[in-house]
């Protein structure tokens, strides 16, 4: 994981890096994500960052939990009822009671964890029966190309090789170990996996 201060320094234009990151993907990925009712939900962005889920979602609770100060910084001037956020780690989501939310999105950041299994394993603790996790992140291909563009461009430029992915049979064993069941996965742009998993 990179240091809290590399996001730090970041933070005020995370959301133009993000946007490039993304190859294009940003809005009609979200869009996507947001397709579902959850009016009467209560949702947790986990590694929330500058507000990409919280600031958007319709829901009846909003949860954001990050771990730089200035990315929560920037999410808080958008002001919510509905909104509350928390500085932590996904590795730690202590103050949550079991089956406490419907839903969990975490985009543009698994590859910041060396162990995201562990995330997955104690998200599927905090999530009701029949909750879903939605991950959206790079991925590991086996094509030649995309392998390069991840582990090049990637790994060197973009994260200075604090960098963890994994290939798609990959994603679908850790949920799967976990006690989730795939809805739906999806790759894009050949670099990108998009997953719906639902708790069973």
């Amino acid at each position: 994981m990179c240091k809290p201060s590399f996001f730090e320094k970041i933070a005020p234009v995370y959301e133009v890096l993000t946007r490039m990151f993304m190859l294009g993907t940003f809005t009609s990925i979200r869009k996507r994500i947001l397709s579902e009712d959850t009016l009467e939900m209560k949702v947790l962005d986990l590694c929330c960052g500058t507000g990409y889920i919280t600031n958007t979602i319709q829901a009846k609770e909003v949860v954001g939990v990050d771990f730089s100060d200035a990315m929560l910084a920037i999410n808080a001037k958008k002001e919510r009822p509905s909104k509350t956020l928390i500085k932590g780690n996904a590795y730690h989501l202590e103050g949550f009671e079991n089956n406490t939310f419907d839903r969990i999105y975490n985009t543009s950041a698994s590859h910041e964890f060396k162990r995201f299994d562990m995330v997955i394993e104690r998200a599927g603790n905090i999530l009701r029966s029949g909750g879903k996790f939605y991950l959206y992140d790079i991925h590991q291909s086996f094509n030649f190309f995309y392998k390069m563009v991840v582990n090049t461009v990637y790994r060197y430029i973009v994260e200075h090789n604090f960098m963890w992915v994994h290939s798609k049979e990959e994603w679908i064993e850790m949920f799967t170990k976990a006690g989730f069941e795939i809805e739906e996965l999806d790759i894009k742009r050949g670099v990108f996996i998009y997953i719906v998993a639902r708790k069973k």
